[in-house]
């Protein structure tokens, strides 16, 4: 277990695979690895599920680093309905605070890739030092703008954002893991995440963020997109991240669940039984690890 502690002195839990026993942070405390993996989680997700693709990335020579965002699982210090942090907040902060850790860590001239998933991904751009990494991989991620998705989805994204949410945090004071989150989630996430959402544009047309991370991400871009995700970031909702990154040289490439086998969804590409879909992955970090 290591601890990473934020500007705003914030401790979060992580766990780094393929690195040796070093934990100080000092400069080549990961080793000399291949190059370093990041792996930004999805909204309640907590850093235990991406262990097996995080193993399997190690495998390759990569020192990989997953962590919890504060209010979530080793990083949660209180009840959800009294943390004060925003998904803002898990990017400004928590990702700034793990980017220059594995920059401080690794040798000076390995490679530093990040892979995020869902909301990890579509906030990887508003981290000040997000331009510092050689590459993203966007797994299922994608904007938040209902107007992006198909239109069947219309109807339980309005009641999501209008009706459940509002009486989710009226009520409990916060969004209760039950709901479908994954993960008890402080108001503040919840209130920001549901602005987003409702907004056309999504955070993208926020007049009050920083985001010229996007624009001026010019490493290469792998984006996965799961044709059966239909209800979280649908393939559509990916292209209307991947427009944010204007200068970056992008593959965008749709998945499909194997005939007969178990659907992939939103989080299914992280589980070993869909490790018949990493090796894209593996062959674009290896590509950009060179």
């Amino acid at each position: 277990m290591r601890h990473i502690t934020t500007a705003d002195g914030v401790r979060l839990a992580a766990e780094c695979n393929g690195a040796g026993p070093d934990v100080s942070g000092a400069p080549g405390a990961l080793g000399r690895p291949r190059g370093t993996v990041l792996i930004a989680p999805a909204t309640g997700v907590v850093k235990e599920f991406y262990a097996a693709l995080a193993a399997h990335i190690a495998s390759l020579g990569f020192a990989v680093l997953r962590w919890d965002p504060r209010g979530v699982g080793g990083s949660k210090t209180g009840p959800a309905r009294h943390s004060a942090g925003t998904m803002l907040d898990w990017a400004v902060h928590d990702l700034q605070a793990v980017i220059r850790y594995a920059q401080s860590a690794q040798a000076p001239d390995a490679k530093l890739l990040l892979i995020g998933h869902s909301s990890g991904g579509h906030l990887a751009g508003l981290a000040p030092s997000i331009t510092q990494l050689h590459g993203l991989a966007l797994i299922s991620a994608g904007s938040g703008d209902w107007r992006v998705f198909p239109p069947l989805q219309w109807p339980r994204l309005w009641a999501t954002w209008w009706l459940a949410t509002p009486l989710l945090l009226a009520v409990y004071g916060y969004a209760p893991a039950w709901a479908g989150v994954g993960h008890d989630m402080p108001p503040g996430v919840v209130r920001q995440w549901r602005r987003w959402c409702l907004q056309r544009g999504y955070l993208f047309s926020d007049l009050t963020l920083d985001l010229s991370g996007y624009k001026n991400f010019r490493a290469p871009i792998l984006a996965l997109s799961m044709a059966d995700d239909r209800g979280y970031t649908p393939p559509s909702a990916m292209r209307a991240l991947l427009a944010q990154f204007v200068n970056a040289p992008q593959q965008h490439h749709v998945l499909q669940a194997p005939a007969g086998g178990p659907a992939i969804g939103h989080f299914g590409f992280f589980k070993p039984r869909h490790r018949a879909l990493w090796p894209v992955l593996d062959e674009w970090l290896l590509r950009v690890a060179a």
